[in-house]
């Protein structure tokens, strides 16, 4: 479970993530490049967006345990490898059913390892994979078609990264939460809450 989890590991999508945007920049498909760059980049502070407000719960309503927290394996992997896969597998065909089903089934290994490992509740993961689902079908629908020396490029370049990257984490939930309660604090501190 934990070779399949490690996929979706913020230290391979972040670098995926900018790779590919570069990548799509420099093959000359400029406003592809971009598109995918924004594109992730909002679907991720939504997830970022996501986690401080379950924090904030938390803090607030004095949770003891563990606070809500979207999956964000799930979420990133929907939303990239989705976003991938539908570029490399339905790069000229412009349907909704055959684009849903990538991100779909990227979740549905990511969230199965995560639940497995014990990392996120079903709830966690079902609302990983719908932002994740739905900011792939976004891309989706803005990218142009894509030429096709950018889909054989694009294959490339993200298998070279995922296998460089495989295996390696980022401890986001920790950093983030950590930064969290430090400025909730003085936040606190400060207006005396």
């Amino acid at each position: 479970m934990k070779f399949m989890t490690d996929f979706g590991d913020e230290a391979v999508i972040l670098p995926l993530f900018l790779v590919v945007g570069v990548t799509f920049y420099a093959m000359g498909w400029r406003r592809g490049g971009i598109v995918w760059a924004v594109g992730i980049a909002t679907i991720l502070t939504c997830l970022v967006a996501a986690k401080l407000f379950g924090l904030y719960w938390g803090e607030v309503f004095g949770f003891v345990g563990r606070p809500f927290s979207v999956s964000g394996h799930v979420a990133a992997s929907a939303a990239v490898y989705g976003s991938l896969l539908n570029i490399i597998l339905h790069s000229r065909r412009r349907s909704w059913f055959l684009a849903l089903l990538p991100p779909l089934v990227v979740a549905g290994v990511i969230g199965y390892t995560r639940l497995q490992l014990h990392a996120h509740t079903q709830a966690e993961i079902v609302c990983g994979a719908v932002l994740g689902t739905v900011g792939a079908l976004a891309l989706y629908r803005i990218l142009s078609p894509v030429p096709g020396h950018i889909v054989q490029c694009a294959l490339l370049v993200s298998i070279c990264v995922i296998v460089v990257f495989h295996g390696y984490m980022f401890h986001a939930e920790p950093l983030l939460q950590n930064m969290f309660h430090t400025s909730y604090r003085s936040a606190s501190h400060v207006l005396a809450w």
